[in-house]
């Protein structure tokens, strides 16, 4: 149909006919594909036929066009085969799965920023609880942001995001799409400047719906209220510039910081020089991914060892204004969540409820205890280097004004001499300053029209001082309780172990169910490089009193298996360690 027929439709217009008028006409528009002159015309022609507004007219449109998109946009979108879903149940019984998603993200095109693509890949699935993670995520312009959100949304089905460069007003309200267990994807923070759409924002990410009274002429043209109802929960997933936004949006959301430096931008050049030289670059299936996401089990999960985290948080050097992470702590919890229903295949039930294992916590704490740190303490490893660079100028002019006879105190570093030490454009420097002082990295006065910047006395300088999470082997000492796990960044195998006064790990329960017998081997030979050479006994003597109660009476006492003379493990550690059982009380 086109612009022609369409405006022969309008000229039989009323205002009694156009409801019936207008879904006939919309769709012609939009498999027409006008132009805005065209649209505005027919508008224009409608409006002079019925009365009704050329607002109203827009409105209805820019609903009917974001309906059809969204409805074109899931269609083309591949089909799960039978494959596919065989794939997914493959993918959730492997110890490696959160590992083989950051790689598969890295084939699609992503350079290094392994840990943004673990967690924003998990805060993706997170749409499917009821507490959906939103992310900022922040970095200099050409840092890939963009780039890294839409390869991580290409493992995730149409029907989980939304994606939109901005939007008006009150676009949340009035348009018909279902927002419900899913992410608005704004590819900057820019289309967020409207105080209303932030108002609105918010009230879909903290009370999960929006409830919105507004007042709409009726078909009698009567001005009438009418509450609508825009049901959630929904996550928000965002890039950015600032180092810092507003802060009702920073406690929402974790920040990810895109890795701007040097030494990185080399190596992405690197590797686009490569991809151009193959001609090529080989296909990603990502059917199996989505076959995942679909069938994650919306069962609650239990996390037993929850109350041992708080017990365990480094929080001696934690500031004082710490409300946020009231928020930050129920995120992180939701990771563990995560991660448990994607091993669901390997997980234990109690009660109808999935059970979060020590493998979690510690898979969640590689992905997430360095943002959740930086979040809590407002800082970046941008304005870490900055604080950095005002300390190292500051020790250089002090020691100069010392030859001149001129005091300490008369010191300060310009932003100038900054961007010359760190090889930043100036522009560059002034953005993170706010974050360092915020963060009580730096102290900023005024110089006239200049910015005069002093370190800070007894400021913590190095990322690794700003610890919040247990580490997961500390959470395993207090738990009494070992396994392994796949690494989700680096895929090596890595063992926890019970502290050293126990003699193994303890048997298997429905709660931790992750030991094998390379943890095991592990243990043992962790043990044995721990323990001192004593002098060989004169004869053999039993490990247990005589008075002792047995293994199976007494859950105090363990039985640690020795390996077979056949084992090169035993070999390797003499004739001694061979043989039988031994029981040892603890």
């Amino acid at each position: 149909m086109t612009f022609a027929d369409l405006l022969k439709k309008v000229e039989g217009a009323r205002a009694e006919t156009l409801p019936a008028l207008l879904p006939e006409l919309f769709k012609g528009m939009y498999e027409a594909a006008l132009l805005d002159t065209e649209t505005e015309a027919l508008f224009q022609a409608v409006k002079k036929k019925t009365g009704v507004s050329v607002g109203a007219l827009r409105k209805d449109w820019t609903r009917y066009r974001t309906t059809r998109e969204e409805e074109a946009r899931q269609e083309a979108a591949p089909s799960l085969t039978p494959e596919a879903l065989e794939a997914a149940q493959e993918l959730s019984a492997d110890r490696a799965l959160l590992h083989k998603a950051i790689e598969t993200i890295g084939a699609l095109g992503v350079v290094g920023e392994q840990e943004n693509r673990g967690l924003l890949y998990l805060a993706l699935l997170s749409a499917k609880s009821q507490t959906p993670i939103s992310v900022l995520v922040k970095g200099r312009s050409s840092s890939g942001k963009s780039f890294l959100v839409s390869n991580a949304l290409k493992l995730i089905p149409p029907r989980g995001y939304y994606e939109l460069s901005s939007m008006s007003s009150k676009a949340l309200v009035y348009t018909d799409l279902d927002f419900s267990h899913r992410h608005l994807v704004l590819y900057e923070e820019d289309g967020l400047q409207s105080e209303e759409v932030l108002y609105l924002i918010r009230s879909l990410l903290s009370e999960g719906r929006i409830r919105y009274l507004t007042v709409e002429k009726n078909g009698s043209g009567k001005l009438v209220a009418r509450e609508i109802d825009r049901p959630g929960p929904t996550g928000l997933i965002t890039t950015m510039t600032q180092g810092l936004t507003k802060e009702d949006n920073e406690t929402r959301t974790f920040s990810l910081y895109m890795d701007d430096s040097k030494e990185h931008t080399l190596s992405v050049v690197a590797a686009l020089a490569e991809r151009e030289a193959l001609g090529t670059r080989s296909e990603v299936d990502v059917r199996p991914w989505h076959a995942l996401y679909e069938a994650l089990p919306q069962a609650e999960v239990i996390v037993p060892f929850a109350p041992h985290i708080t017990r365990l948080l480094e929080s001696k050097d934690l500031p004082e204004d710490l409300t946020r992470l009231r928020r930050d702590f129920v995120r992180y919890l939701t990771l563990v969540k995560v991660i448990t229903r994607l091993h669901h295949a390997r997980r234990e039930t109690q009660g109808g409820c999935l059970v979060a294992t020590l493998e979690d916590y510690a898979l969640a704490y590689h992905l997430a205890a360095r943002p959740m740190a930086r979040s809590v303490h407002t800082i970046s490893p941008q304005a870490l280097a900055l604080a950095r660079a005002v300390a190292e100028v500051h020790a250089l002019k002090v020691e100069k004004a010392q030859d001149k006879g001129v005091s300490q105190e008369s010191v300060v570093v310009y932003a100038k001499e900054l961007a010359k030490h760190l090889r930043w454009a100036k522009r560059t420097v002034h953005k993170w300053l706010d974050q360092a002082e915020a963060a009580e990295l730096i102290d900023i006065n005024k110089d006239g029209n200049r910015l005069a910047i002093r370190p800070l006395e007894g400021a913590r300088l190095e990322e690794e001082s700003f610890r919040l999470l247990p580490e997961p082997e500390k959470l395993a000492q207090e738990l009494r309780e070992g396994g392994s796990y796949i690494h989700p960044i680096t895929g090596e195998i890595c063992t926890l172990y019970l502290p050293e006064t126990a003699c193994t790990f303890p048997s298997k329960t429905p709660i931790n169910n992750v030991q094998d017998d390379e943890s095991h081997r592990a243990r043992y030979v962790h043990e044995r490089a721990h323990t001192p050479k004593k002098p060989a006994p004169e004869a053999k003597k039993p490990r247990a009193h005589p008075e002792s109660s047995s293994s199976s009476q007494n859950p105090e006492v363990r039985a640690r298996p020795a390996w077979g003379e056949d084992d090169p493990l035993a070999q390797d550690l003499g004739e001694e360690e061979g043989g039988d059982w031994e029981v040892e009380i603890l």
